[in-house]
């Protein structure tokens, strides 16, 4: 029996060398290739979005419905401020700023948010208002955000939102990094090497806001374009302006610098302003520009501009008494006292024929005089209208008032201030005593 055991191994043994032999003199075969397994990366210490989502890129996302039927979207340019990865110790202030385009068809109306939407909110701010922006202008949009206290890599993800809670648009985030704590390192034996200098700090002036003072921009009525002006950078900004124009696409329209010079300290901010009388009525893309003398040198130069679209609204006039007198003053009962009306246009525009009225008692039956301005009234301008009245009786008090527009002939800026009520007392005629004579016949004793 052993011995077919020791045949059977010589035959196995024979048989796996001709097999040798032969696959050398076979032709080359591919080899075959070996599915590879997912590899697990080692999880970070603390990762604050389980699943990040793609960076922003022009990829273009799907219009949204917007109101009128127009289209909602917008897309992402680039990041200004804080790029990806950014490291910062824990509880440190920044903001965040992407530079995004609005690529539908809809103008972005007041009240428009960007707003958070996954990930860490990373500070206590999770929506913040968007200035109104017309298709296919763009816009920087800020955050401002505080770093958790926590080691970790933390994002944010934000997204575009209509006043009616649409939301539209590229998805945009923040992505940071909170380092472990340095640990102690023993110190060296060997001979220390040169300290390497460090970066020149810098400052970074931005716009974070800018708007106008008034909800109802008309032409031909002042205004005020305020902006928020920003240095996020590290060093101190010494003697720097800001100007504003009201086109963009236009390259003869020029800036208009603000008043003054300012300074701003790392991380402060300050709110400055200039006027402005918009002498037409149109749709107005305008843009504000901080370092408008480029005299600062910056960590980042292209964060200094921001767009706001105005809507300005055809001018008309507004017509109001501006005053009542009376010669004499107070009327005296039983004589003839003379009216003065002052009429003024304080609107933008010239008003039409109207008529006046003014009545020496509110609850007298009809009005005591009356007039018809057949001319009108330019912007601006007033006019003086009098008339004599005499009152019957005396008063203690009487309120008077005068109207001006009686018929709402004219459609003014503001209908509610056509009226002026005037008290007056009406004072009795002063008594004069007849001089007493002594008769001639009568002597004195």
């Amino acid at each position: 029996m052993n011995a077919r055991k020791n045949r059977r191994s010589i035959f196995l043994v024979g048989a796996c060398m001709m097999w040798s032999v032969l696959a050398c003199n076979a032709p080359e075969s591919p080899t075959p290739s070996i599915p590879q397994l997912p590899t697990t990366a080692a999880p970070l210490a603390r990762q604050a979005s389980p699943t990040p989502s793609p960076r922003p890129t022009d990829t273009p996302v799907p219009d949204i419905p917007g109101p009128g039927g127009c289209k909602l979207n917008a897309a992402y340019i680039a990041d200004v401020t804080v790029p990806d990865d950014t490291e910062f110790a824990p509880g440190k202030a920044f903001t965040k700023v992407w530079r995004v385009r609005n690529t539908g068809t809809c103008v972005w109306e007041e009240n428009t948010r960007l707003v958070f939407v996954s990930g860490e909110p990373i500070g206590t701010a999770t929506t913040v208002e968007v200035s109104s922006i017309a298709p296919g202008s763009t816009t920087d949009l800020s955050v401002d955000m505080v770093s958790p206290t926590d080691p970790g890599t933390y994002r944010s993800t934000w997204q575009l939102e209509s006043p009616d809670g649409t939301r539209f648009g590229t998805q945009v985030y923040a992505q940071i990094i909170v380092p472990e704590p340095a640990t102690h390192t023993p110190t060296s034996t060997k001979e220390p090497t040169e300290t390497p200098t460090p970066a020149p700090t810098r400052p970074d002036l931005i716009i974070t806001n800018l708007k106008i003072d008034t909800d109802d921009p008309r032409q031909g009525i002042p205004l005020h374009v305020v902006a928020t002006l920003r240095n996020q950078g590290s060093d101190v900004a010494e003697n720097f302006h800001w100007a504003w124009r009201i086109c963009v696409r236009d390259d003869e329209c020029d800036h208009i610098e603000a008043p003054g010079a300012f300074t701003l300290e790392p991380d402060e901010e300050i709110v400055a302003q200039m006027s402005y009388l918009f002498d037409d009525w149109a749709i107005y893309t305008t843009e504000a520009w901080i370092d408008s003398g480029e005299e600062i040198e910056e960590i980042e130069e292209t964060n200094n501009t921001r767009q706001l679209v105005i809507s300005v609204k055809q001018g008309l006039p507004d017509l109001i008494i501006s005053a009542v007198d009376f010669a004499p003053d107070p009327p005296i009962q039983g004589q003839d006292t003379t009216v003065q009306v002052s009429v003024r246009n304080q609107g933008s525009k010239p008003a039409g024929a109207f008529d006046i009225e003014w009545w020496a008692g509110v609850d007298f039956p009809e009005p005591s005089c009356e007039w018809s301005l057949a001319v009108g009234l330019a912007e601006q301008d007033m006019e003086t209208l009098d008339c004599v009245f005499s009152y019957a009786s005396r008063y203690d008090n009487i309120t008077t008032r005068a109207i001006v527009d009686v018929n709402d002939a004219i459609a003014e800026l503001d209908e509610l201030n056509n009226v002026l009520d005037r008290d007056t007392p009406v004072k009795r005629p002063a008594y004069h005593h007849p001089t007493h004579h002594l008769h001639p016949s009568i002597a004195t004793r």
